[in-house]
């Protein structure tokens, strides 16, 4: 059991935000295009002033058998979230970023990362593009056993990943996903990584498509900008709908109404649940409470039974 809770589980985290399903080629986003592996923006000429709010994390793990906590470890791994809002008076674009990994070192050898962004153009109450692009490594474990056996299988130099880029327009959504092996050793902010990702949509790949008439006029919201949009409201409750991967979620959140902790952090637990599967994945996250930041100081999430992730805010 120690062994195990070495490990970095971030593309768990993940996972749920995106179930990966198997566009034409010439619709392929240019989304990781737009900002470098660790989700900063290159510096670039003229142009429209934005803001950027961004924090690290550290990541640790809590191994639970039956809903006791068993064993903790802390730092198994580290991520990033940012958010970047650029105007010029008349148009808004918006970059959201999320990626987290575990530390081989500190994880029994063991590679897991997802890596996640979107970029949105046009008027918060109703986007007329938003545009995604994501890396996951690929790990199927469903039970504590069969997650022992992947950690102490025999290193094999290669890691299987997938990855999918989508692009949500008015009423219509249009995405795909890949497969491929990379080497082992990366992480969630190797470029290198991201660009072969990139090339595996330069080939024919399955592009799928479908149709939101309930959402004649604006891009169906993905889940970076669905949640932006809901922690911004301050409500007791908020709920709302997002689509990826050619799939329709339902995102609810709630604020105790205690309000601050003794911490002032402000908690929000929130929900995920997928409308075609009804599969159900909870969440917890922590805000600022003096302020109107909506990047996390906290993050917990439980992505399996037997195992609980928890990022927390370090200096950068």
């Amino acid at each position: 059991m120690p062994k195990f809770s070495r490990r970095g589980l971030a593309g768990f985290l993940l996972a749920p935000f995106f179930r990966l399903r198997g566009q034409s080629a010439a619709t392929l986003p240019t989304v990781a295009a737009a900002v470098s592996a660790s989700g900063q923006s290159p510096p670039a000429a003229a142009g429209p002033p934005s803001s950027v709010i961004s924090r690290t994390y550290r990541a640790d793990a809590t191994i639970l058998v039956l809903g006791i906590t068993v064993f903790r470890r802390a730092g198994v791994g580290g991520g990033r979230a940012s958010l970047e809002e650029a105007s010029d008076g008349t148009s808004l674009r918006r970059t959201l970023f999320f990626a987290a990994g575990s530390d081989p070192k500190h994880a029994h050898g063991l590679e897991r990362l997802g890596w996640i962004r979107e970029v949105v153009l046009g008027p918060t109450s109703a986007p007329s593009e938003s545009t995604y692009f994501g890396v996951l490594t690929s790990s199927p474990e469903e039970s504590f056993e069969h997650a022992r056996k992947t950690v102490t299988a025999q290193p094999t130099g290669r890691c299987t990943f997938s990855a999918v880029n989508g692009r949500n327009t008015a009423g219509r959504s249009r995405s795909a996903v890949t497969h491929f092996e990379f080497a082992a050793g990366t992480n969630w902010f190797d470029r290198g990584l991201i660009d072969h990702a990139q090339s595996t949509f330069r080939t024919d790949v399955d592009w799928r498509e479908t149709s939101w008439p309930n959402l004649p006029n604006q891009a169906p919201p993905t889940f970076l900008l669905q949640l932006t949009n809901l922690l911004k409201q301050r409500t007791r409750r908020a709920v709302g709908r997002y689509v990826y991967n050619e799939q329709e979620y339902l995102l609810e959140l709630d604020r105790p109404q205690s309000g601050k902790d003794r911490e002032g952090l402000l908690q929000v637990r929130g929900k995920i649940r997928n409308l075609h599967t009804g599969v159900e994945s909870p969440f917890r996250l922590w805000l600022e409470g003096a302020s109107d930041s909506i990047v996390p100081v906290r993050i917990e999430f439980q992505p399996r039974s037997f195992l609980r992730l928890t990022f927390e805010a370090v200096p950068a």
